[in-house]
């Protein structure tokens, strides 16, 4: 079908030269443009009970009679969707239009619901509300037990007795990691459904992007080569008010109609899931999935996972693909980093979904079924670290989380105060989780089971105490068996147990660390690795540092977001597709990457 875009000069729809669009079928026909102030109009007109369908669809209603309504449609897809569901067209706007219309007439309405939807439908789930009355009575009394063991106890016997108190803070995580090292439950292989062509569902893909004009091109790149049908893309590009380069970077690209750009008012707390929850409300995609500036994906991840969810029951809601680096051998510190993610994401999630347990997920290429993301409040922005706490939340109101055999490719930190910054604020969100998770425990234990139960507390607070209290309990090691050198001999049993207990876990959880660590890097493709692994324990103290200061502002700022920095590294993204995660291909890339990294240092 042409539709004739003609002036309009009455009932507030502006003015505009008149133009011409294409779309496919049907008889010509005269439609009225459009203007952005006609749009403010329309939308101020709007009955609130029809609004979220407008924001979503970008059709309104724009002509009500007896018997008759007429629709206003804003952008080719909004178009053909009007068609597709036989609605009558009278009024076209542009995409970009309606989103700034919006943006203008509902401001308050918009930020309310990305900033307090969470906390209006499930307090309990919040940040918002803090840390409760019985939280902080249970933190006074354990400070006051600490201090009266310490006026009781003597010296040596008080520090061992605290020694073991740390070390056993250590064994959740080591079990979590031994049962990984255990031989899986057999389940049958998750299927795959075919699709026709006209049948694959849209796909929401969310890309929060704040200062990142470095990274811009190479995400532009990565998201064009995503294959998947271009009309049944929904792709939302999500801006800062206030930050200004960004936008006009953004402004300078030539952008396909499956690309729009959300620009989210200034307001607090400004948070990653505070845009993503603002974006939200435009999606129009049966599924959903978001991706970090950085990202480059593989080609065919979205039908993956479209097809995994075809294939799957409801209660299916969220599958987590594989996060890795191209740059994972620029530096000690990102083979430090990759080594860790490939024991996070090819060990650690694949064990937690074999065994029906809650899933901490990845901030970025978690792909959902977008009506159960909006029925369990979507992200809360009071959380920094967003991601993990809606993998609980999922668990918790009865979904399932899988893992998506997929890989998405970022950039590790090369430089320690980013990564430093980047580490603090993931600890401070696993202690805020735990923390909001924890307000009822009878309730969560109901509701996630014992081994549910168990693993929450492992993955967020085990996690945080963990690392938090490394460096102590290794100085506690130090101090009782090597400065003591006779206290085997002169102490008490008591006194041999409490300090054994320490130095076994601690030996233990190094062994059984770099054990899964070898095996992890082994299915990545990387063979060798030794200082890698060697090394490790310098790596857990330099998370420690970042514990201490993710501690710090979670009582002087619990809201803050600390911004990561993005295109610093010399290696160049690896082309999607390329390499698909085989071993052969890793081996390659990681000697590619080890000749780039050299020629960098040099």
């Amino acid at each position: 079908m042409q539709a004739v875009l003609a002036d309009n000069d009455h009932q507030g729809f502006g003015e505009v030269p008149a133009a011409r669009i294409s779309i496919a079928g049907g008889e010509g026909e005269v439609l009225l443009r459009l203007s952005r102030p006609a749009l403010c109009d329309l939308l101020r007109r709007l009955p609130k009970e029809e609004l979220e369908e407008a924001l979503r669809t970008k059709i309104m209603r724009a002509v009500s009679l007896p018997g008759l309504v007429l629709h206003a449609a804003c952008g080719q897809p909004a178009l053909r969707l009007a068609r597709a569901r036989g609605l009558g067209i009278i009024g076209y706007g542009e995409a970009a239009d309606f989103l700034l219309a919006a943006r203008a007439v509902h401001r308050s309405q918009l930020l309310r619901v990305a900033i307090a939807g969470l906390a209006r439908r499930w307090p309990m789930f919040s940040a918002r509300g803090g840390v409760t009355a019985a939280q902080v009575l249970a933190f006074v009394a354990l400070l006051a037990v600490f201090g009266a063991a310490g006026l009781v106890l003597p010296g040596r016997l008080f520090l061992a007795s605290v020694s073991a108190v740390s070390g056993i803070s250590f064994l959740g995580v080591v079990a979590l990691r031994l049962l990984c090292l255990m031989p899986p439950v057999k389940r049958a292989r998750p299927a795959l459904r075919e699709i026709a062509a006209e049948d694959w569902p849209v796909y929401s893909i969310l890309v929060p992007l704040f200062r990142e004009v470095a990274v811009l091109p190479q995400l532009m790149t990565a998201l064009r080569q995503l294959s998947y049908p271009a009309a049944k893309l929904d792709i939302k590009l999500i801006l800062e008010e206030e930050d200004i380069l960004m936008q006009r970077a953004v402004a300078a690209l030539p952008l396909e109609a499956h690309f729009e750009v959300i620009i989210v008012p200034a307001s607090l707390p400004q948070t990653k899931p505070r845009a993503l929850n603002y974006a939200l409300q435009f999606c129009r995609g049966e599924l959903l999935t978001i991706y970090d500036a950085e990202d480059v994906p593989e080609r065919d991840q979205l039908q993956k996972a479209a097809r995994r969810f075809a294939a799957a029951p409801r209660e299916l809601a969220c599958l987590q693909a594989q996060l890795t680096f191209y740059n994972e051998n620029e530096n000690w510190l990102t083979r430090q980093f990759t080594a860790e993610y490939a024991t996070l994401f090819g060990e650690l999630l694949p064990m937690l979904a074999n065994h029906n347990l809650p899933l901490p997920l990845g901030g970025t290429s978690n792909h959902f079924r977008m009506d159960v993301l909006r029925s369990v409040g979507a992200w809360d922005p009071y959380n920094v670290t967003e991601d993990a706490d809606l993998g609980l939340r999922l668990a918790r109101l009865g979904y399932d989380t899988g893992v998506l055999d997929s890989f998405t490719f970022e950039e590790a930190n090369t430089r320690l105060g980013n990564w430093i910054r980047q580490r603090a604020r993931w600890l401070k969100g696993f202690l805020m989780t735990w923390l909001v998770h924890m307000r009822e425990p009878e309730r969560l234990m109901r509701e996630m089971g014992p081994s549910g139960f168990w693993a929450a507390q492992v993955l967020t607070l085990g996690v945080f105490a963990s690392v938090l209290l490394h460096p102590l309990c290794m100085a506690a090691t130090v101090v009782l068996w090597v400065i003591y050198p006779t206290f085997p001999r002169d102490a008490g049993a008591v006194f041999l147990l409490l300090s054994g207990i320490n130095l076994s876990v601690l030996v233990a959880g190094y062994a059984i660390s770099i054990t899964l660590t070898r095996r992890a890097l082994l299915k990545h493709g990387v063979a060798g690795a030794h200082v890698t692994l060697a090394t490790m324990p310098l790596y857990w103290i330099l998370m420690s540092f970042a514990a201490w200061l993710a501690l710090w502002q979670f009582f002087t700022r619990p809201f803050h977001w600390n911004k990561t920095e993005h295109g610093l590294s010399s290696v160049q993204p690896v082309r999607p597709g390329r390499v698909r995660g085989t071993a052969s291909g890793r081996r390659r890339w990681w000697r590619r990457n080890a000749r780039q990294g050299a020629a960098h240092r040099g």
